[in-house]
């Protein structure tokens, strides 16, 4: 047995069979001798609603998909480029392919979804913040490019574009510098600050150093607005909150997910059990018949 092929096609099952089918591809690895297989399959958590059909549109839009995860990988170079001076074009080019690509299989979801009469008011909304996630994070990829979520995730992670990509906008253009100013009789050019930055990105790369010291060089040639605090701390609420909530709907739907297996496990212990007491009444006939047969066959004293 291919185990990766059985939890493949496991993940393809209706979501009302997960469950069972789970449980019972354990149960023959286990009788099979392969018991570490089995406990790997049997922790498998069942899919939210939301999850489970963007599993299925993943198994039918295949080209989409992996345009979607290509296209991802673009977008990560764009913002990377776009924070060492690069073209924010490039940028807000990549990010419409991604959310056409997004949207088309946001589409498919909600309509597998409706077939079976499980579609939501904002399960589009929760599957198109599961694609974004899969563009710009790493474990998200995995589980697109295998068709394996079992939960709806936020995209987080793209820096200050990050926001703006699970809403479906656009990336605004950085502002332009300010003409270069004298400072102690000397006249801070802008060629002499790009031939600073990249003296530094060759000396560090990409990292965060580097961009530490090109934010340092904005910041000195264009002093930023002070936002006001009391929008700032509001942000900052905000950006909690969404994140509780986040939380909190992940740890619903995996208790969900325990509660309708311990449900299953439960119907399904009670079936074994009148079953076995199916069987103890019709041995306890049959042997109550061949007594009465012995009885008959005795020799009389």
């Amino acid at each position: 047995m291919d185990l990766a092929e059985e939890i493949d096609r496991l993940y393809g099952t209706p979501l009302d069979e997960f469950v069972r089918e789970r449980d019972q591809l354990a149960r023959k690895l286990t009788r099979d001798g392969d018991r570490e297989g089995g406990a790997r399959v049997k922790a498998l958590r069942k899919p939210t609603v939301g999850a489970w059909a963007l599993n299925q549109a993943v198994r039918r839009r295949r080209a989409e998909t992996d345009a979607l995860l290509a296209t991802g990988k673009r977008l990560r170079a764009a913002h990377e480029d776009l924070l060492n001076g690069g073209d924010p074009a490039v940028l807000r080019e990549t990010m419409e392919k991604e959310r056409s690509l997004t949207s088309a299989l946001a589409d498919c979801a909600e309509a597998i979804a409706s077939e079976t009469g499980k579609s939501g008011p904002a399960l589009r909304d929760r599957v198109r913040a599961t694609l974004h996630a899969a563009a710009v994070q790493e474990e998200a990829r995995e589980e697109l490019a295998a068709g394996r979520f079992t939960r709806e995730r936020e995209a987080v992670g793209l820096g200050p574009f990050g926001s703006e990509l699970a809403a479906g906008g656009a990336p605004s253009k950085p502002a332009e510098r300010r003409a270069p100013e004298r400072r102690g009789g000397r006249r801070a050019t802008k060629r002499g600050r790009t031939a600073s930055g990249r003296e530094r990105r060759a000396a560090g790369g990409r990292g965060a150093a580097a961009e530490r010291g090109a934010a340092a060089e904005r910041a000195e040639a264009e002093p930023a607005a002070v936002p006001d605090p009391r929008f700032v701390e509001a942000e900052r609420s905000l950006a909690e909150a969404r994140e509780a909530l986040t939380g909190a709907e992940a740890d619903h739907a995996a208790t969900l997910s325990d509660a309708e297996s311990a449900k299953e496990a439960l119907e399904g212990a009670e079936a074994a059990e009148r079953e076995a007491r199916r069987i103890v009444r019709e041995l306890g006939r049959e042997v109550a018949k061949q007594e009465r047969r012995v009885d008959r066959m005795r020799p009389k004293p």
